[in-house]
């Protein structure tokens, strides 16, 4: 199982002990569509409830109003006109992740909560940047989108689960359903690609890389270990 952690470009934000009141943890789990992101979130959950750790898990986009709307978006219930889908899309995602912040992340934290997310803004990064490659310059939509996200708290920690597109593709399709938004498989090739270069996204981020090709409860362990020494202490 390869595990990297890599802080770039400044220090990353240091981690604080769980469990007291205004000391707790935000980590954040990312990945490629079928990456096993959400699995992954509740199993180390439940590692840590069996603890008898405050834990609570949430995702992007949210259970709020405009995360609501960016459900309905995905699923395809409501179609975005195609011209500048990309940016309509960053907008849209950094004022559902302020609300989601306010309302539910942050009251939690002050609490002493371990808060895990499942997705926070290195997906718009990833996302929307390589979408936005198909008709504008990414470099320029990344910087956009970091001053959208400018007042969003950084995590503690960011996982990012590393699989193959093939065997992601292979994974959604045994879930079934109707294919979302942005589950083309020439589209999760790019974001792939995008998530192996996680650092260079959010600099100054902790984030640990896992792979995720192996059973599942292989890959638990080694988020398990890989959190272990600065969430379970």
């Amino acid at each position: 199982m390869v595990k990297r952690s890599s802080e770039q470009e400044g220090p990353a934000p240091t981690p604080r002990p769980a469990g007291e009141t205004g000391r707790g943890v935000f980590i954040v789990y990312e990945g490629n569509d079928g990456a096993g992101t959400s699995t992954q979130a509740e199993r180390y959950a439940a590692h840590l409830r069996a603890a008898r750790r405050l834990v609570h898990v949430t995702r992007e986009p949210s259970a709020g109003p405009v995360g609501a709307l960016l459900r309905q978006v995905l699923t395809r219930r409501i179609s975005l006109p195609s011209a500048r889908q990309a940016e309509v899309m960053a907008l849209l995602f950094s004022a559902d992740r302020l609300d989601h912040l306010g309302a539910e992340v942050e009251p939690l934290l002050r609490d002493g909560y371990i808060v895990i997310s499942d997705r926070y803004d290195l997906s718009s990064l990833a996302y929307q940047s390589t979408t936005a490659a198909d008709g504008g310059d990414p470099e320029e939509i990344l910087e956009w989108i970091r001053l959208l996200n400018r007042h969003a708290r950084r995590p503690d920690a960011t996982v990012v689960i590393d699989v193959a597109p093939e065997i992601a593709e292979k994974r959604r399709r045994g879930r079934g359903g109707a294919e979302e938004l942005f589950e083309r498989t020439e589209l999760q090739a790019r974001l792939a690609e995008a998530y192996r270069r996680a650092e260079e996204l959010v600099p100054g981020d902790r984030v640990i890389h896992i792979d995720g090709g192996g059973p599942v409860e292989e890959v638990s362990r080694a988020i398990t270990a890989a959190l272990g020494p600065f969430v379970e202490r």
